[in-house]
This record gives C-alpha cells, sequence and structure tokens, in this order.
C-alpha cells in the first residue's frame, strides 16, 4: 500500500537530529511498503520556497524549507500532496507523527482527500503539563485531529495514559521505537576489563536529562571504584557539563565528552562500553536505551515514562529519579560486577520488540485495520 508520512519533526538541513526516531519509523514501513514524506521546515536562509527531494530505495522524502509562515507552509505542502496524488496515484493511508507539530496538516489532508489516518506520538510535553501551554487554537486542531484519527500509536502505555488524560480518547496501540539491530550489536568479542566503562548518550538538556546529577553521583562512585570512566556524548552543548566535571574534581581521564556523532559511531562507542547510563527526569521511550538493549548493554535507568516497561532486574538497574545516592550506588553495582547480565539474552529481547521488521509488521496491521482489511494490530 502507498503510504504517506506527513511528520511534525523530520531530520533536516536546519537540525539534523531532530525526529530521526521519526525517520527510523518512515524507514522501517519503507521495508514494506513505498512511503512519501512530505515535511515544512521554517529556514529564514531559504529563498521562497525550496523543496529538496531525496530517493532511497522506496522511501522519497520531500522537505520544505522556507522562510514564510505556518499557513504559507501549510498550503504548499497540501499543493505539493495534491500535484504527488495526480501524478503518481492516490495514497491509501496517511500516517502522522507528533500530533501538536502536524495536527492542522492531518485534519485538513483527510478533509480533502478522505484519506485514513493514524498518530504515532513521541512528544514528552503530555507529562509535563505542556499541553495545557499550548494556544487554544492549537489544543482545538489536536482534538479535531485525533477524532478523526482512525488509531493513536504512542511509544509507551505510560504515554498512552497521559495522553488519555488530556482527553485524547480514539482508539490506540503501542507501537514502540525502533532500532536498526544490524548496526547495533554486541561485540564479537568481550571488551578487556581493565576498567568499567560508563557511557550515556543524550541531548544533554540537563532539566531532561539530569546531566550534572550523573556527574555528581558519577564523582561520587568514583572515589569507591577508581577504574570507573564515564563517556557522555550528545548533540546538546557539552560546555557547562563540562564546567560541573571541573568544580567536582573530575579529570579528563575520568569523563570524556563527545559532540554529535552518527549512528554508526554512537554503536562502536557501545560496543565499547559495559552499561549505559540514562538517569533522565523525563522520557518517553528513548531510542538509546533500546539501542543499548540492542548491544547486548545493561542499563542503569529512571523509572520514568516508558522505561519501566522494558527495563527489568535481568537488564539493567532500575533507581527513582533525582536519587543521586541509587544512582551512584548503581554504578559502583557495575563497576563490582555484583550482578551478571546475559548480553544475549538483552540483544534477543530487543530484536523481538524493537527490530525493523517487527515496528513494519506493527505498523502494517494497523494500516489493515484503520482500511478494514484487519480488525487487529
Amino acid at each position: 500500500m502507498k503510504v504517506l508520512f506527513l511528520p511534525g519533526w523530520y531530520p533536516n538541513r536546519t537540525h539534523a537530529t531532530l525526529g530521526n526516531f521519526v525517520k527510523r519509523h518512515a524507514e522501517s514501513v519503507a521495508t514494506r511498503h513505498p512511503v512519501t514524506v512530505v515535511h515544512a521546515v521554517r529556514d529564514a536562509a531559504a529563498r521562497g520556497m525550496e523543496w529538496e527531494v531525496s530517493r532511497r530505495g522506496t522511501i522519497t522524502e520531500h522537505v520544505l524549507y522556507t522562510p514564510q509562515g505556518p499557513l504559507a507552509r501549510l498550503r504548499e505542502v497540501h499543493r505539493r500532496i495534491g500535484e504527488l496524488q495526480a501524478a503518481e496515484g492516490r495514497f491509501e493511508v496517511m500516517h502522522g507523527n507528533i500530533l501538536h507539530a502536524t495536527a492542522p496538516q492531518l485534519w485538513l489532508a483527510h478533509r480533502r482527500w478522505n484519506l485514513p489516518f493514524l498518530v504515532s506520538e513521541n512528544w514528552t510535553g503530555y507529562h509535563l503539563g505542556a499541553v495545557r501551554r499550548l494556544p487554544v487554537a492549537l489544543r482545538l486542531a489536536m482534538h479535531a485531529a485525533a477524532r478523526r484519527a482512525a488509531l493513536l500509536c504512542p511509544v509507551s502505555n505510560h504515554l498512552a495514559a497521559a495522553m488519555y488524560r488530556h482527553g485524547f480518547r480514539t482508539p490506540w496501540k503501542v507501537v514502540p521505537n525502533v532500532v536498526d539491530t544490524s548496526l547495533f550489536h554486541a561485540p564479537s568479542a568481550p571488551p578487556p576489563r581493565a576498567r568499567t566503562r560508563l557511557l550515556h548518550v543524550s541531548t544533554l538538556v540537563d532539566a531532561h536529562k539530569n546531566v550534572s546529577g550523573l556527574l555528581a553521583a558519577f564523582a561520587q562512585a568514583k572515589q569507591h571504584a577508581p577504574r570507573l570512566h564515564l563517556h557522555i556524548l550528545g548533540d546538546g552543548d557539552s560546555r557547562p557539563h563540562q564546567a560541573t566535571a571541573e568544580r567536582l574534581g573530575l579529570r579528563p581521564q575520568d569523563v570524556r565528552f563527545s559532540g554529535t556523532e552518527g549512528p554508526a559511531a554512537i554503536a562502536r562507542h557501545m560496543r565499547e562500553s559495559d552499561a549505559f547510563v540514562l538517569p533522565s527526569n523525563v522520557e518517553n521511550l528513548p531510542c538509546v536505551m533500546l539501542e543499548a538493549f540492542a548491544s547486548g548493554l545493561p542499563v542503569l535507568a529512571t523509572g520514568v515514562g516508558g522505561i519501566p516497561e522494558h527495563l527489568t532486574a535481568d537488564r539493567g538497574i532500575l533507581i527513582p529519579r533525582g536519587d543521586l545516592a541509587a544512582l551512584r550506588d548503581g554504578m559502583l553495582a557495575l563497576a563490582e560486577g555484583k550482578t551478571a547480565f546475559d548480553p544475549i539474552a538483552i540483544r534477543q529481547y530487543a530484536v523481538e520488540r524493537f527490530s525493523e521488521p517487527v515496528i513494519a509488521q506493527a505498523f502494517t496491521a494497523a494500516y489493515e485495520r484503520i482500511l478494514g482489511d484487519g480488525t487487529a494490530c
């Protein structure tokens, strides 16, 4: 079937990692169906309406760059959708992503072309009260689009419950984030354990990811386990965190900071690590945790969002949010090898639940359900 993706977030030339999880969903669907992505980005450097089109196998991306406002972008996106259907035939199903960022597009496309659609959701704003701070018109558009959607597909049960509390009562089915399990895999041989190497990957936004708490707990753990080493990488500003590390007396040989790196480099860093640490204050279903699982790594993380739905004692250590003592003790347990983890079993869990074929089948079942070709996801 021909699938139209209308994402609210999508990687682009102004923000290379924005919505990378959306792109992974599109790529997984494209292993089963032809996928066309149409997305608009406000770019002050663009001249007029600049469309960039790229094709890779069965996925085609149409990304618009323009300095114009949301109404102009909306009109141009709908003009492009109409042109594509006139030239290549009607889309059979529409797949929206991030409801608050794409609700008007979805509602109008459904009204104009009567395209059945579902919406995948990853936004943490449902947990932070951000929905109530959105403009009234946008909240109304979100509810209007959700009522017309055949299905909502949050990435976790926790997110589904949060959406329900905000009044989104459309039928829902959890479809988690996807992992490239051919890229993220365990090392061919266990790395030598001259030291215990902890890895953290995130946007480095402290309010969400609690990097300052990670460093404080690590500094305490380091006093008891000198062979601990922490590697922090991400696409955010690491300078404040480097200053924090210096204030805590942590040396460059204790904590390594890296900038933005691509998936292949992150996968390599995971294979070179002994455990993954994610002491977030808020999450939905972090892709990095699933990538760590696929790499056979145990995970030390806070019990927020959808994390407890998958992080059990045989796959790592779950701690309370904001509990620095528990975070420190978790690092020490990893350093001292108090708990043995089976990397093969950890990876198998990821392959069976988050691999590309599994997610592609989940969305195929969802499309068939909303098209009336099936009765269950």
